[in-house]
């Protein structure tokens, strides 16, 4: 948060990019930047112009709801009741003096974030349905056997995807995921849901181009 504000971005949230004097906030917005800056066509992720609607319709779709109730399910579990199972996820990396300074703070760290983000038993539950329904539209969205959601090549809209379900497949490919510690009922829903064509469709995606 400190970070956020000496760079002069609108809220804490992360991604930030910063280039220069630019400072570039969330996931969409920087695809958006790297678009605008690409030196190489070929390498870009905007799909073909008749597939641009359906792209951000998509990326909506996967951010407001498969990426906001994938984490509130995940932390109304474990944030409120393992949250010791949390802490190295937030201590990775960081210089002892961090490491430190958010040791002993974590008591109030989760604290303030249970509150921000509205979690316990009954937002878990109903995540938890919001999820799996969106598990079910997103199988139904590849029936058809289509690699790529949409077009004939790997697009933004296929990275947004992969991205925000690598907390439901945790392909060994992601730097965080793969070492996560799971509590015990997302566990099991992982574990139930990992022959899901979806969750296989973002493992085949973080094999062939993460």
């Amino acid at each position: 948060m400190e970070v956020a504000a000496q760079l002069g971005a609108p809220g804490s949230s992360l991604p930030l990019l910063v280039s220069g004097e630019q400072v570039v906030q969330g996931s969409s917005a920087i695809i958006d930047w790297a678009e605008a800056t690409a030196a190489t066509p070929s390498k870009r992720l905007d799909p073909a112009l008749e597939f641009a609607a359906e792209c951000r319709a998509l990326e909506r779709r996967l951010d407001d709801l498969v990426g906001v109730h994938g984490r509130r399910y995940y932390y109304s579990e474990a944030l409120v009741d393992y949250p010791d199972t949390v802490l190295p996820i937030f201590a990775r990396d960081l210089v002892p003096e961090e490491r430190s300074l958010i040791e002993e703070n974590w008591g109030v760290t989760r604290q303030l974030m249970m509150g921000l983000m509205d979690l316990g038993p009954e937002q878990w539950e109903e995540s938890r349905r919001i999820v799996i329904d969106e598990l079910d539209w997103f199988d139904g969205l590849i029936a058809d056997g289509r690699r790529f959601l949409v077009g004939d090549r790997f697009s933004r809209a296929d990275i947004t995807a992969a991205s925000i379900l690598a907390v439901l497949a945790l392909p060994s490919e992601h730097p965080t995921y793969a070492a996560l510690e799971i509590p015990p009922n997302a566990r099991a829903d992982l574990e139930r849901w990992s022959q899901r064509p979806a969750v296989a469709w973002v493992r085949e995606i973080y094999r062939a181009y993460r």
